[in-house]
This record gives structure tokens, C-alpha cells and sequence, in this order.
């Protein structure tokens, strides 16, 4: 067998070129703008441009691939071709377009990206072969580009690690000063620019001929039955005897499950998919029954799968995330209840319809961001009106005593709403129910939008400002909230006149009292809201902080800022147990608090005393 030559190369590359060239010039694209990232040799006003053509690029990869399979099968006339490179050419531009401040872009921005892009790649699937008399043919077209994109991956793996290894010995054997970089330069063009083109170069023409039959892997058909179809069956028993327990008890099946099904389904689906061609050879007849009975199996598991997130949704409204795996399940009964009673098993259809659903989630008044987004502001509504927080549409901003009296779970529901819009559809679905001064305050701000300035000031107009504390348990009906003052982290410039001694302190809650009395004499204590201070292995005082964990929260309703406040409010003057005159200087307070109870968690500043007469 002959080497190949460096001719016999170039000449593959160029073919490879003259049939995919709109997916090489992408690839090209995207290589560059990587290493423009990797060095850096460009202004910084620049790098959003160059982040938003690396995406671009990306997806061009699929969508020019599958454009060019599908014109090379279907032979259109050279102006409908012509169209159809257009059509898809200015959906990148437009996408482009689409594309926000990269660096600061709300999820929905990645959703969208990543849907674009499954939607792109799953096309690429029934490009060539897209009707039921073409099915061998699509499977084995899927089967070339998985063998290939496995080999590809290979090939791209070892060639860097020798070229890798080569650069490492000359550095240590030479002394020689090479860049770290140049290892990531390496990675991106074999990754980039030479995996594609193998990846390519191995695509079978005329495509007419996968529609003929060819012999079956021998590896993929031993990986797919004594691998992956095990696997796929020890899921679903894991799944059947959850199911079972639920009923037997009488449970909610938990949220995850969901997840798990979704998971599981797919990759049996996948490895139904690998081995389609030979199911109906006489010593694989159990591989047909078992796709049946796999079919068959999925439907009570979505029906577990509905019930798991339409109680999530029930009680805490559509998001993102919930309409995806809702949706999901919806793809997964119709394809399941398809393979059980259609007499024309079309595999086609499972990429097909796959790929609708990723374009159609992301579109139209029924996509994911439209409808999370009115769900929440729906739910956000019920909880402010039954609070008193809108009347006939409008915000009235709640007195401070009438919102003391809202239940913290509902301040905490109220919290995670806003926090969710704000974080993927932003707050101007608020600005209906805000007054015309404080929609233009707030929402024509150039200010507005740093930070969370806008967020702050809906709070403000809603009366409920102050409880937007840090969350550090999944319990709804609690709150934890630090709070600090940084005139008070150090003791230099401190001012103590008129006291004696000054003190540093700092307790953290301890749950009983084996754990407060593990620890020497000169620690400070803090159990049951008492913090007890040694001094000289003694005990010096004893400080109460029930009221003075109040009086913050009520400081806090009052605060310019929802966590830092001012030296007068962190600082309490009062008498010991001793029947010393204390003050207390606090820079951090942390408490977790009920509706009917509060607890100090920890405590730390500083304290200062006079001497007893």
C-alpha cells in the first residue's frame, strides 16, 4: 500500500472543498476568530463582534452541510439552489443580528443558540434521505457520518498529541522558549479546520449508492446489543420499580425523574436507531420484539413524566427548563404511541419531528420564552393581588405595617419570580402595572439597568423592600439574611471615646450544647440568640440579641441598600448582665428567621466597655 503524498492530499482537500465549500470557508471562519480570541489581537470594543461570529460560524457548519447534501441528492435548478444558499446564508445574518452583548446575555440567548444548533444538526440527518422508500438509505448515510465523526475524533486526537509531544521535547531537549498558547493554537486548527475536512473527506459519493444495501458493522452491532440495550433495560427497571413504589406510597414522583426518563428514552431510542437494519434477520428476531415492547414500556413512563412536571408547573408555574422537559414528553408519547400502532415503522420521522420541535420552541407566540414569560408574570399577579399589592391592575405600595404581615414563603415566592424574569426576560413585563412616574423612573433610566438598580426599585414600589434576602435553604418558609457594615472591618478609625476597653468578637451558632461547650474559655459563644464573651477564661457578658435582631429587620425596610448598612444602625448601646455600659459594633449579623421566630446564626465586630464603679 502507498503512502499517500503530499499531492494525493492537497487534491483531497480541494475536492473536498469544491463539493462542501460554505462549510470550510464557516470552519475557516471560526478558526480565525478563535485564535483572535486566543491572542487577543484585537481591541476590546471588538471582542463581541468576534465571540458572535465565532457562534455564527458554528452553526453554519451543520446548516451549509446539510444544504449542500440536500442539493447534491435532490439536483434543484441552479436559481432554486441559488435560493436556498441565500435562505441560509441570511438566516446567519440574521442571527447575527439577533445576537445581544454576548458577555452579558440572558440565558434565553444560549436556549435559543443551542437550539438553532440541535435543530441544525438533526437536519443534517434527513437531508439526503427524507421519504419511507429511502429509509435504508438514511440509515446508512447516519451510520457514514457516525463512523466518520467517531474516526475523525480519533485521527484529530493522536495527530495532537504526537504534535503535542513533538513541541514538549523540543522546549525541554532544546531549551527552547515556546508560548503556552501554541498548544491551544495547535488544538484549534486539528480540532477546527483539519477534523472537518477528514470528517468530509470521508463522505461516500454519488449518495445514491448508501440506498443499496451494505454489510453491518460487526463492532456496532456487538457495542449496541450486549452494551447499550442492557443498559437501556437496567433504566428501565430502575424506573418501573420507582413507579411502582410511588403508587404503593402514594407519593408525588419527584422532579428529577423526570430528567432520568428523558435521558433513558433517548438513548434507547438511539440504540433501537443502531440497529434497525438487522432486526429482521432470523437470529435477531427478539430485537424487533424488543422494540416493541421498548415502545410500548415508554408510554406509562410519560405518563409519570407528565404527572412529575405538571406538578411543578401546577404549583410554581412554566419556566424555560419545565417547558423543554414538557415538551420532550409530548415528543416522546407521540413517537412511542407511532411505533405501537403504525403498521409503517418510518425512523425518519424520529430526527424529523425531533427537529420541528427544536425550531418550533424557540418561535411564535408558543415558544418557551413567550409562554415562561407570561406564566410567571400571571403567577407574579395572583401573589400581588392577593397581598394588596395590585387593585384594578395598578401597584399600591404596601405600608410597612400591612407588609409585615405577608407570609415569608409568599415574600420568598414573590423574590424567585422576579429574580427569574429579571435573570431571563428581563422586568419590563412589570411596567404594566407600574404608574407613569415610575415606569419612566425606572425603566427610561440610562442607570436602570446596572446591576440591580431596576430590581431594587420594583421592590421599592411594591412595598416589599427589604425581604429580598439571600436564600441559603430550599425551605420556603424561611429566610437567612447577612447583614454588614464596612465602616466597621477594621478596627483603625474606630471611635471609642467615652469607653474603656474595646473588644474584637465573632460567634457562630452552635445547635446544642455539647457542641457550645467543646470549645476553650477565650471563644465566644452564641447558642439560643445569647452570645457569652470570655475574658481571662472567664466568662465577661452576656449580650441578648432577640431584640436587637428585630430592630435590624425594621432597619433594613429603611436601608438604601438591601444589605449594607449605615454605622449608627449597626451599632447598639447597652447594658450587660454585669451591669456594664456596652457598645456593640456590628460588621456582620447574620440571622435566619419565620414568621413567628428568628435565630441568630453568627455575629462578628466589635465591642466596647466601661469600667465598672
Amino acid at each position: 500500500m502507498k503512502l499517500p503524498t503530499f499531492q494525493l492530499l492537497s487534491q483531497s482537500v480541494y475536492k473536498t472543498f469544491l463539493r462542501f465549500p460554505l462549510v470550510l470557508f464557516s470552519v475557516f471562519i471560526g478558526t480565525i476568530v478563535l485564535l483572535l480570541s486566543i491572542h487577543e489581537y484585537h481591541e476590546p470594543i471588538t471582542e463581541n463582534i468576534l465571540l458572535k461570529l465565532g457562534m455564527v460560524s458554528a452553526l453554519g457548519l451543520p446548516l451549509f452541510f446539510s444544504v449542500h447534501i440536500f442539493c447534491e441528492r435532490a439536483q434543484p435548478l441552479p436559481m432554486f439552489k441559488f435560493i436556498i444558499f441565500l435562505v441560509s446564508l441570511g438566516m446567519l445574518v440574521q442571527f447575527y443580528f439577533l445576537l445581544e452583548n454576548i458577555k452579558s446575555a440572558s440565558s434565553p440567548t444560549f436556549y435559543k443558540y443551542f437550539f438553532w444548533s440541535v435543530g441544525f444538526h438533526l437536519l443534517a440527518a434527513f437531508s439526503a434521505f427524507y421519504v419511507h422508500e429511502e429509509i435504508n438509505g438514511f440509515w446508512q448515510f447516519n451510520k457514514v457520518l457516525f463512523l466518520r465523526f467517531l474516526t475523525a475524533a480519533l485521527y484529530s486526537s493522536v495527530l495532537y498529541m504526537g504534535l503535542a509531544g513533538a513541541l514538549l521535547a523540543i522546549q525541554e531537549l532544546f531549551n527552547a522558549d515556546i508560548n503556552g498558547k501554541v498548544y491551544t493554537d495547535l488544538w484549534v486548527l486539528i480540532a477546527g479546520f483539519f477534523n472537518t475536512v477528514f470528517f468530509l473527506g470521508g463522505i461516500p459519493k454519488p449518495l445514491d449508492a448508501l440506498n443499496e444495501d451494505s454489510p453491518y458493522p460487526k463492532g456496532l452491532k456487538i457495542f449496541t446489543q450486549y452494551v447499550l440495550i442492557p443498559l437501556v433495560t437496567i433504566y428501565l427497571l430502575i424506573l418501573y420499580a420507582y413507579t411502582a413504589k410511588i403508587i404503593v406510597q402514594m407519593n408525588l414522583p419527584k422532579g428529577w425523574v423526570a430528567n432520568l426518563i428523558i435521558g433513558f428514552s433517548i438513548a434507547g431510542i438511539f440504540s433501537l436507531l443502531l440497529v434497525y437494519p438487522v432486526r429482521e434477520l432470523e437470529e435477531n428476531k427478539w430485537l424487533k420484539t424488543f422494540s416493541r415492547f421498548f415502545y410500548f414500556s415508554l408510554l406509562p413512563l410519560v405518563v409519570l413524566l407528565f404527572v412529575s412536571i405538571g406538578t411543578r408547573i401546577s404549583e410554581y408555574g412554566v419556566t424555560i427548563e419545565r417547558y423543554i422537559v414538557a415538551m420532550l414528553g409530548a415528543w416522546l408519547a407521540v413517537i412511542a404511541l407511532y411505533f405501537v400502532l403504525s403498521k409503517h415503522k418510518n425512523i425518519i420521522l424520529i430526527p424529523l419531528s425531533l427537529c420541528l420541535f427544536a425550531f418550533g420552541s424557540i418561535i411564535g407566540p408558543w415558544g418557551m420564552f413567550q409562554v415562561s414569560e407570561k406564566s410567571q408574570l400571571q403567577r407574579l399577579e395572583r401573589l400581588l393581588e392577593k397581598n394588596g399589592v395590585i387593585v384594578n391592575g395598578k401597584i399600591v405600595k404596601l405600608a410597612e405595617q400591612k407588609a409585615q404581615l405577608v407570609k415569608i414563603k409568599e415574600v420568598n415566592q414573590i423574590n424567585s419570580i422576579i429574580d427569574y424574569l429579571e435573570k431571563n426576560h428581563g422586568l419590563k413585563g412589570m411596567a404594566q402595572w407600574l404608574n407613569e412616574k415610575d415606569r419612566n423612573r425606572i425603566f427610561n433610566d440610562s442607570v436602570s439597568n446596572e446591576y440591580d438598580h431596576c430590581k431594587i426599585e420594583i421592590h421599592k414600589c411594591i412595598g416589599l423592600y427589604g425581604y429580598n434576602y439571600d436564600r441559603y435553604t430550599k425551605d420556603e418558609d424561611v429566610m437567612n439574611h447577612t447583614f454588614y457594615c464596612n465602616q466597621f472591618q477594621d478596627v483603625a478609625g474606630l471611635n471609642i471615646s467615652g469607653y474603656d476597653h474595646i473588644f474584637n468578637f465573632s460567634g457562630y451558632e452552635y445547635e446544642n450544647e455539647k457542641d457550645v461547650n467543646s470549645y476553650g474559655a477565650n471563644f465566644e459563644r452564641l447558642h439560643k440568640n445569647e452570645l457569652q464573651l470570655f475574658q481571662r477564661h472567664k466568662l465577661f457578658c452576656t449580650v441578648k440579641l432577640d431584640s436587637i435582631a428585630k430592630t435590624l429587620q425594621l432597619r433594613l425596610r429603611k436601608a438604601d441598600d438591601l444589605y449594607a448598612l449605615k454605622p449608627e444602625q449597626m451599632t447598639f448601646e447597652i447594658t450587660g448582665t454585669a451591669g456594664q455600659n456596652l457598645k456593640l459594633m456590628f460588621s456582620n449579623f447574620q440571622i435566619m428567621f419565620t414568621d413567628s421566630s428568628i435565630k441568630v446564626k453568627s455575629v462578628n465586630g466589635y465591642l466596647l466597655s466601661k469600667d465598672l464603679k
